[in-house]
């Protein structure tokens, strides 16, 4: 241990020991549950600038003993020393300053130390901490308000907004592939946001599910814009080699025809709610006055439904008739239902072959990504809508880490 390193410690475990003493001494105001609380909050407030001090010095040490070179980093260069300079850098612990040489490359421009360990103004540790906080609250304003009580560092609530739409953008993540012989079961669903330049829009989310393994995407977008991204992503899990490729959403026209179209070899199934659903709206125009009948009404076919699937059903329904139009209207637009979907709609055989029927976990994705997306009073610049829904993605399907992980 050089001299230079020596002197650091000594510093800081005598501001150390002098902080404890002091905190040792005041603990003599505790006496009562009120006091503890307000011990506690003083306490845990001034220890992030404790903390801060330490990681300060700990980070200048490491400046002061990074090896001078002259070439440039970026072009190889020989570039000038210009003195030492101050910098000041907001970590996860606190602003902090330090100093360091300022060099200036002719081709490049002008270059400090600290850069080379964290080339922006805040450290990547507070910016995902922030982006976290930004994503996971319901609101930018909520984020910097945690952030403060949280971490003790005071960030407004733009530049978290700046940082999340920024990592929303620059997210480029491959998914983990395929294991051989594993099933995949994908799905996709939207949910609305509102935008101030064109009202409220659909943001279309897919998911792919596969072993312990989660990988989807949202985007603000037409679905011809949308689509084509479902085989886009199904190749960059390596689909292809999975034991079975399942397709579980609603009837929509655009999924429907869209994974025929880009995944043709991927078993369509229509989730079994949605299914469900269709049975229980026939049923309260059949018995529209009576919420009882039309619930008993709605079971007994649900049964049918996933016992003996959709083209059962339509026989059975085929047996009904009502001599109110409406009444009968609404048979037969479900049985018109069914035997559209009745190749999607074979649950028997799904169930006996071990197939997935419903699609909660996407539904639930949505869920999620409309609680951070359309709460009361929001609306969204529509190119900043991507972006975080982007970062909602990553969190919801288990891709966080691996993000900030190989980005930095």
């Amino acid at each position: 241990m050089d001299s230079v390193t020596s002197n650091a410690m000594r510093e800081i475990m005598s501001e150390v020991a002098g902080w404890v003493k002091q905190w040792l001494e005041r603990s003599s105001e505790i006496d009562s549950p009120e006091t503890f609380r307000a011990f506690e909050h003083k306490f845990r407030q001034d220890s992030f600038g404790v903390i801060g001090s330490i990681f300060q010095a700990v980070i200048q040490n490491a400046i002061d003993h990074q090896h001078i070179d002259r070439a440039c980093p970026h072009c190889g260069a020989r570039r000038r020393h210009k003195g030492r300079r101050p910098r000041g850098l907001l970590s996860s612990v606190g602003a902090i300053a330090l100093e360091g040489i300022y060099w200036y490359c002719p081709d490049c421009g002008g270059q400090h130390t600290v850069e080379m360990l964290a080339p922006e103004s805040s450290s990547r540790l507070l910016q995902e901490l922030l982006c976290l906080l930004g994503t996971t609250l319901t609101s930018f304003a909520k984020a910097s308000t945690v952030s403060q009580k949280m971490l003790g560092v005071t960030v407004s609530d733009a530049t978290i907004r700046r940082l999340c739409q920024q990592h929303g953008r620059d997210v480029s993540l491959a998914p983990e592939p395929v294991t051989p012989e594993t099933d995949v079961v994908g799905s996709c669903d939207g949910t609305m946001v509102h935008t101030r330049q064109e009202g409220w829009k659909e943001v279309k989310a897919y998911q792919f599910r596969y072993g312990d393994h989660k990988h989807g995407r949202a985007y603000l977008e037409s679905s011809l814009e949308f689509v084509p991204r479902l085989r886009q992503a199904a190749v960059a899990l390596e689909a292809g080699k999975a034991k079975r490729l399942f397709w579980v959403s609603d009837a929509a026209e655009w999924i429907d025809k869209g994974v025929q179209k880009q995944l043709p070899m991927a078993i369509r199934i229509i989730d079994i709610w949605h299914a469900w659903e269709h049975v229980h709206e026939a049923s309260r125009t059949v018995y529209r006055h009576n919420e009882d009948q039309a619930a008993q009404w709605a079971q007994r076919y649900c049964q049918v439904l996933e016992e003996a699937g959709g083209r059962a059903l339509w026989r059975r329904l085929g047996r009904i008739h009502y001599t109110d139009s409406d009444r009968q209207k609404a048979v037969t637009e479900l049985r018109r239902y069914l035997d559209k979907n009745a190749d999607r709609l074979n649950y028997p055989h799904y169930k006996q072959h071990g197939y997935p029927i419903s699609s909660g976990m996407m539904e639930s994705a949505c869920k999620q990504l409309g609680l951070r997306i359309k709460g009361p009073g929001m609306r969204w610049n529509t190119e900043n809508v991507t972006p975080m829904a982007t970062l909602v993605s990553l969190w919801i399907n288990n891709e966080w880490d691996t993000y900030w992980r190989i980005s930095a």
